[in-house]
């Protein structure tokens, strides 16, 4: 077999993969969100207090998509938008209860599909295959690698 053959059977094999954990991921008590939506209620954790603005300049998208996503979560009791009392033009994000609690169940996926590939996978591996992953998809970044080096 080619090697060019080869890299595009391997590609369509992690493919199967991931989508296979997405669908792990969109299934149970996820099953009515979206995938951009889970991205959305973990980034609105990870930086507390984000406004619509900060979260489309992270995100290079358009605010006005930012907002109708954001809507549909307020509409789903998982995200409130507070007024600044500082400066009332601001409005700034905050996960509910229940956005929180589905913030645990993201993470519980996401660590199981970690501790699937743990097993299969050594240290240093991983440690290539973050590198390998990076070098194609964000050719000048290292910052999984850190990431990853943060948790074991």
């Amino acid at each position: 077999m080619n090697q060019e053959l080869e890299l595009v059977e391997t590609i369509d094999k992690l493919s199967g993969f991931i989508e296979t954990l997405q669908t792990q991921l969109l299934s149970g008590d996820l099953k009515g969100y979206t995938l951009r939506q889970l991205y959305y209620i973990e980034l609105i954790n990870k930086h507390e207090n984000i406004s619509v603005s900060e979260l489309a300049k992270m995100l290079d998208v358009k605010k006005s998509t930012i907002s109708i996503a954001i809507n549909q979560l307020i509409k789903r009791n998982i995200v409130t938008k507070n007024q600044s009392i500082i400066d009332k033009r601001f409005y700034f994000l905050q996960l509910t209860p229940q956005g929180k609690d589905i913030m645990k169940i993201h993470m519980k996926v996401h660590n199981d599909a970690i501790k699937q590939i743990l097993k299969i996978l050594n240290q240093k591996e991983v440690e290539y295959f973050i590198k390998t992953v990076n070098k194609i998809t964000h050719p000048n970044k290292k910052r999984a690698l850190n990431k990853y080096r943060q948790i074991t």
